[in-house]
């Protein structure tokens, strides 16, 4: 129907300006014939409008549509698109796996480099001479000691204890009188007169008053561990 309604038109416009042109040469020349050659215009219009009707109403004109259609998959393609998918997720899941498996041994080696800085620490701290630290205990302020000597006070609450320490050794025992004042953040199963090592930091210069209402400086220090 396309096809006729084209050739129709083809013929329609043709027919159309044939007998516009004769009927305006008719005019000039008065041989009568002029309404006649309208007449046949006016029809070859009429059949460009009829072409054009002819041309729409067809089946095959007009724009196609851009839908792809779906095509039915084999059950080989069903088969592939399955193990593809199961590929991709394998894939995926090594990745994942991979990148956990690396952070947990970067955590790893973090703790273990920690733990042998922590361990290389507590070996080398050593007790600084007593009548120095005593002198100026903010001058120590900050270095990791190691002190060994007498608990000749301990208090303890909930999760924190303040011990007395007697860090001088001579012929009678440990001297009273060099003392440091240890805050450990945790309890101990220690008592008066116990010997105990302490390992932590040094925290300046302590003040507190003696229940004889004396005011009392000692070098005070934070600790890390307490152990016998």
């Amino acid at each position: 129907m396309a096809v006729f309604g084209g050739i129709l038109l083809f013929l329609s416009i043709i027919a159309l300006i044939l007998f516009l042109v004769l009927s305006v040469v008719s005019l000039i020349k008065r041989n009568g014939k002029m309404k006649r050659n309208l007449k046949i215009a006016a029809s070859a219009f009429g059949a460009i409008i009829v072409s054009f009707v002819i041309i729409g109403a067809s089946p095959d004109s007009g724009t196609e549509s851009t839908t792809p259609k779906k095509e039915k998959l084999s059950s080989e393609q069903i088969a592939q698109q399955k193990a593809e998918n199961e590929r991709k997720a394998k894939a995926k899941a090594e990745a994942e796996a991979k990148i956990k498996a690396e952070e947990a041994a970067k955590a790893k080696a973090e703790a273990e480099r920690k733990a042998k800085e922590k361990a290389q620490k507590f070996a080398n701290a050593k007790p600084i001479d007593y009548p120095h630290l005593k002198k100026n205990p903010d001058r120590y302020k900050g270095q990791f000691v190691k002190y060994t000597g007498e608990i000749i006070q301990i208090m303890e609450d909930d999760n924190y204890s303040n011990i007395r320490i007697a860090v001088t050794k001579d012929s009678y025992g440990y001297n009273y009188d060099d003392v440091i004042f240890v805050e450990y953040p945790d309890v101990t199963d220690y008592v008066e007169g116990d010997v105990v090592s302490v390992w932590g930091e040094i925290t300046g210069d302590y003040s507190y008053t003696s229940q004889a209402g004396w005011d009392i400086s000692i070098p005070g220090m934070l600790a890390e561990k307490v152990s016998k």
